[in-house]
């Protein structure tokens, strides 16, 4: 009769376990979606950031364009004798 519940005792504990895993893959499922919805946010702001630096860029080019055209046309202006 000792075998018995022996064998009641594995089968209780191999349920048990049987239970734990699923829980625990269920928490990993749910872990790896959102690592993959936090990666996909960083990839958007770092995206953003990229677009940020690169219109920065930009503007600063064209103020420094309209800059130095304003520096050309305050020389010829001089050359002319015209002061602004």
């Amino acid at each position: 009769m000792l075998y018995v519940i022996a064998a009641l005792v594995i089968v209780l504990g191999l349920a048990l376990l049987v239970l734990r895993l699923l829980r625990t893959r269920r928490k990993l499922a749910l872990l790896k979606a959102t690592a993959a919805r936090a990666g996909a946010d960083i990839a958007d702001r770092r995206g953003l950031i990229r677009a940020r630096v690169a219109a920065l860029g930009v503007a600063l080019a064209q103020r420094r364009r309209i800059s130095q055209d304003q520096r050309v046309a305050d020389v010829a202006a001089d050359a002319e004798g015209r002061h602004r």
